[in-house]
């Protein structure tokens, strides 16, 4: 467990991950582990392995401390937070509350965790999906507009959501906010329960640092009330049991959202967070975005105002490929765009070298 103040791109926060590439600049792909996580994880299995044991003890209480870490990175008290597996998950609650009187604006090209669910059910109960542009979001929303959903920041790109013109015109027509906060929690302030968000959720896998399997919900109280837990189980009541619960006995929080956890993943999210929490916000979030937008500068491209963006080059898909795994560039290739995303093991030091192979390939 980490105790002390650590500062993002410092030598002790380097000495905590060991990337095998020159430059790894992929987190918004996946965020690479620190090392007490990876230990964590590595305890669990050899305890899985030889049967020692007790997942009462020794699994299942990461799961509440994830719940206390994650609060203040999302802006909402822990009793707001249900914990999920994935954002689909943590959507089905809200697509399952879809009527023919609903109308949702959603971004045209959101990712389809967040879209699929409410798209679905909408075909299904006559609902109606209006997408229009992301920076368009807040602009769309009418009369009859029930639900707006969008990402804080764009997996496509970095694009950053104006969460606040969003939240202030839901409120002027009476229209509940869902946002996907996977490419902002960690690094970019969401502040859910200040800007008045109903549902605000978080795959942990990417730049939470957290093994894949992670994700949170925060479900504000007006919503704990409107929304059914599709997905309620014997974690999702209070006390917990096994057999033959009500209704009546589902948690009075968030809780009553909880999905089984896999225990293994929490108990190495847990470490993950942690480490996260040890680092300010406000130096997470600086520093990211500055070497972000230092890129951006570089190679010629507008900043997002997030941790990363995307640089077009023109190169064909597999010769692009190709010549970033032998600068060795951890980068995601995106429709001929390199998507380039930094996080607090980055440093400058990985700026100038992106914008040299970058510049070299455009």
């Amino acid at each position: 467990m980490l105790v002390d103040q650590l500062s993002p791109g410092s030598p002790e926060v380097l000495a905590l991950f060991e990337p095998r590439r020159r430059a790894y600049v992929d987190s918004a792909t996946f965020g690479l582990p620190p090392k007490p996580t990876v230990e964590a994880l590595t305890r669990a299995l050899t305890e899985w392995q030889t049967g020692i044991a007790s997942w009462e003890e020794d699994w299942e209480p990461a799961g509440e401390v994830c719940r206390h870490e994650i609060a203040p990175m999302l802006g909402a008290p822990a009793e707001e937070i249900a914990l999920v597996p994935a954002v689909s998950v943590g959507i089905a609650p809200v697509a399952a509350a879809l009527g023919p009187d609903d109308e949702v604006v959603v971004p045209d090209d959101e990712f389809d965790s967040l879209l699929l669910p409410l798209a679905a059910v909408a075909e299904r109960r006559g609902a109606r999906v209006r997408r229009v542009p992301f920076r368009d979001v807040a602009n769309a929303v009418g009369p009859r507009t029930t639900l707006v959903a969008t990402s804080h920041v764009r997996s496509n790109g970095g694009a950053v959501q104006d969460l606040d013109s969003v939240a202030a015109r839901a409120a002027e027509v009476g229209a509940r906010v869902v946002v996907d906060a996977t490419h902002a929690a960690g690094l970019i302030p969401i502040d859910a329960a200040a800007r008045g968000l109903d549902v605000v959720v978080a795959a942990a896998y990417k730049h939470l640092l957290c093994p894949r399997g992670v994700a949170f919900a925060r479900i504000a109280p007006r919503a704990q009330g409107v929304y059914a837990p599709v997905s309620a189980s014997w974690v999702s009541v209070e006390p917990r049991t096994y057999y033959g619960s009500s209704v009546a006995d589902l948690a009075p929080d968030a809780r009553r959202f909880d999905v089984s956890l896999a225990w293994h993943a929490w108990v190495g999210a847990m470490e993950s967070l942690r480490f996260l929490n040890a680092i300010p916000a406000e130096e997470r979030c600086r520093w990211c975005v500055s070497l972000a937008s230092e890129l951006a500068a570089r190679v010629g491209v507008e900043p997002t105002g997030s941790s990363f963006l995307s640089v077009p080059v023109g190169v064909p898909l597999d010769e692009l490929t190709r010549r970033l795994a032998d600068a060795g560039v951890a980068a995601a290739v995106r429709a001929g765009e390199v998507r380039v995303s930094f996080h607090v093991y980055n440093t400058r030091a990985d700026v100038d070298y992106v914008a040299e192979v970058l510049g070299a390939l455009r």
